[in-house]
C-alpha cells in the first residue's frame, strides 16, 4: 500500500538496447514491461486492473485535490466574517495577503518539480498535505498583517507540489485516453469541495459567543481535514504500479504495460539537462504558457474578489455565500461532462480549452454590459455564474502537458515554467480589482474580457500546431497503428526519451 516506500532517490537498472538506448537508465517497472508480450493480456484483464486502480487511488486523490483548493480560497470566505477588521487590514493589504500565497508558490516551483522528479512522488504529496494542514490551523493565532503574510507564503510553498505532482502521479497509472477523465474527476473536486465548504462556512459563520471568532472555525476544520487526508496518503498510497501491494504480480505486469503504451515511461529519477532545452525550443511550451497566463490573471482576481463582486450586486454576506454556489456547480459539472465525453470521443483536450471559454466570455460581457444599468441583479448573477465555465480549461491544460510532453525532465521543467506563470498570474490578478473601483470593478471586468478572448486564440493555435506535427511525422515516418509497430516507441518512452526524440510519438489533441 505504499507505506514502506522510502523517500530517498531511487536507482533503476541499466539496459542495453542498442545505439538508441545504450547506457540509459530504464524507468521503474521496465523489467515487468519486458516480462510478457503486450498482446498476452485481454481487454477484459486490462479493464479489471484499471477498475482496481480506480478503486484504490481515486478517493484519496479526489479528497486531497479538493482540500488543496478550498484551503487556498478559505481566505475569501473568512473575509465575509470580519477577518479584515479583526487583523486590522487596510488599503491593499488584503490583496497582498491573497497574492502572497502565490509568491510562495512561485518561489518553490523549481525545487518542487525537481524534488517530484528525483524522489518518491506519493510520499512528497503526503508530507505536503500534512504541512499545509498545520499551517491552516496556525491561522487561528494570527493577530496582524505581518503574521498573515508569513503564513500565506509558507502555505504557497507547501502546496506548490500538489498540482504538478498530481499530473505526474496520474500519468504513472493511466493511459493517455484514461487520464482525461481521471484528471477531470480530481480537478472537479475544486468545485465540489467549494460547494460543501461554502455551506460549511455558512454554518460556521453563525457560531457566536465563543472564544473563537467565526472565521477561525473555517481554518480549524479545514486544517484538521487536511491532516487526516495527509496521513491517509502517507500510509495507503503506492508509488508506482510495480510496487502496488493491492495488485498481484500479473496485475502489476498489466498495469505497467498499459502505461508503457503512452510512450512516456512511468517514473525515472534522473535529471537530464538537455531535456530542459527541448522544452524551451518546443513551440507547444510557449503556446501553453501564454494560455495559462491569460486565464490565470483573471483567476487570481476572481478567486479572491469573486465573493465581493457578488456582494456588490446588492447581497449581504450570507446570501453572497449561497448565491456563489452555482458558480462552483458550473465548474465541477463542466469538468464531469467533458470527462465523460473524453471516454467516448478522442482528441477533445484542446476543444476543452476552447469551447468552455465561450460561455465565460458571454458571461463577463453581460456583467460588463449591464454595469450602471437597472438590470435585474439576479440576471447579473446568472451571467456571473457562466464566467466560471473557464475553470474547466485548467485541467485540460494539465492533460496537454501530462500527455503530450514526453521525457521526465522535459515534463518537469515544462511544469516548472507552467506553474511559475500560473503563480505570477494569480499574484497580479487581485490587483486589477482596485479598492477605488469597488463595488463594480469596471477595470477588472474589462481586463478579464480581453484576456479570455486572447486565450481563445492561443488554444486554437495549439490545436492546429499539434495536428500539423502529427501529419508531418506520419508523412516522414509512417503511422504506427499496431502494438508491434509501437513497441520501439514504448521502449524509448521507458528509457526517458522526449517526444522530440521519439519518432513513434503522436500528440493527442
Amino acid at each position: 500500500m505504499g507505506g514502506s516506500d522510502n523517500i530517498e532517490a531511487a536507482t533503476a537498472p541499466v539496459v542495453d538496447m542498442g545505439a538508441t538506448t545504450k547506457g540509459d537508465v530504464a524507468d521503474e517497472g521496465y523489467e515487468l514491461f519486458e516480462d510478457a508480450n503486450p498482446q498476452t493480456f485481454t481487454e477484459e484483464q486490462k479493464n479489471a486492473v484499471r477498475r482496481k486502480i480506480d478503486l484504490h487511488l481515486l478517493p484519496l486523490m479526489c479528497a486531497l485535490y479538493g482540500l488543496n483548493y478550498v484551503d487556498k480560497v478559505a481566505l475569501g470566505w473568512a473575509v465575509l466574517f470580519n477577518f479584515r477588521s479583526d487583523l486590522g487590514l487596510v488599503g491593499t493589504e488584503y490583496s497582498w495577503a491573497s497574492s502572497m500565497f502565490y509568491f510562495g508558490y512561485l518561489v518553490a516551483q523549481y525545487p518542487a518539480n525537481y524534488i517530484l522528479q528525483r524522489y518518491r512522488t506519493a510520499r512528497i504529496l503526503s508530507l505536503s498535505v500534512i504541512t499545509w494542514g498545520i499551517l491552516m490551523i496556525a491561522h487561528l493565532g494570527l493577530r496582524n498583517f505581518a503574521g498573515l503574510m508569513v503564513i500565506r507564503f509558507l502555505l504557497g510553498v507547501a502546496e506548490s507540489v500538489v498540482t504538478p505532482g498530481f499530473v505526474l502521479y496520474t500519468s504513472m497509472w493511466y493511459t493517455r485516453r484514461e487520464q482525461v477523465m481521471r484528471t477531470m474527476l480530481w480537478a472537479a473536486m475544486q468545485g465540489a469541495f467549494s460547494i460543501v465548504s461554502s455551506l460549511l462556512s455558512y454554518g460556521l459563520g453563525h457560531i457566536t459567543n465563543t472564544s473563537l471568532k467565526p472565521w477561525m472555525y473555517i481554518f480549524l476544520v479545514l486544517g484538521l481535514l487536511s491532516l487526516i487526508v495527509g496521513f491517509s496518503w502517507l500510509f495507503f498510497m503506492p508509488e508506482t504500479p510495480n510496487k502496488a501491494r493491492f495488485l498481484t504480480h500479473e496485475e502489476q505486469v498489466i498495469a505497467v504495460q498499459r502505461v508503457a503504451e503512452n510512450m512516456m515511461g512511468i517514473k525515472g529519477y534522473q535529471w537530464k539537462n538537455y531535456q530542459m532545452w527541448h522544452a524551451i525550443k518546443d513551440v507547444k511550451t510557449w503556446l501553453i504558457l501564454a494560455f495559462v497566463l491569460l486565464t490565470q490573471l483573471p483567476n487570481g482576481g476572481l478567486t479572491s474578489f469573486g465573493s465581493l463582486v457578488i456582494s456588490g450586486f446588492g447581497f449581504d454576506s450570507f446570501k453572497t455565500l449561497l448565491i456563489g454556489l452555482p458558480s462552483s456547480v458550473v465548474s465541477a459539472g463542466s469538468m464531469i461532462v467533458w470527462g465523460t465525453f473524453s471516454i467516448k470521443y478522442g482528441n477533445l483536450r484542446t476543444w476543452g480549452m476552447i469551447i468552455p471559454l465561450l460561455p465565460a466570455i458571454a458571461g463577463i460581457a453581460a456583467v460588463y454590459g449591464t454595469m450602471g444599468t437597472d438590470a435585474n441583479k439576479y440576471g447579473r448573477v446568472v451571467a456571473y455564474w457562466l464566467i466560471n465555465s473557464y475553470a474547466v480549461t485548467w485541467p485540460f491544460c494539465l492533460t496537454i502537458v501530462g500527455q503530450n510532453i514526453a521525457g521526465h525532465t522535459k515534463r518537469a521543467f515544462t511544469n516548472t515554467l507552467l506553474f511559475i506563470v500560473f503563480a505570477a498570474g494569480n499574484i497580479a490578478g487581485p490587483f486589477f480589482f482596485r479598492e477605488q473601483d469597488a463595488p463594480r470593478y469596471v477595470l477588472a471586468i474589462t481586463i478579464i474580457l480581453v484576456f479570455f478572448c486572447a486565450a481563445l486564440l492561443c488554444a486554437i493555435a495549439l490545436r492546429y500546431y499539434m495536428a500539423l506535427q502529427n501529419r508531418l511525422r506520419d508523412n516522414q515516418f509512417g503511422a504506427a497503428e499496431t502494438t508491434e509497430e509501437k513497441l520501439d516507441g514504448m521502449r524509448l518512452g521507458m528509457h526517458d526519451k522526449t517526444d522530440l526524440e521519439n519518432s513513434d510519438f503522436r500528440y493527442v489533441l
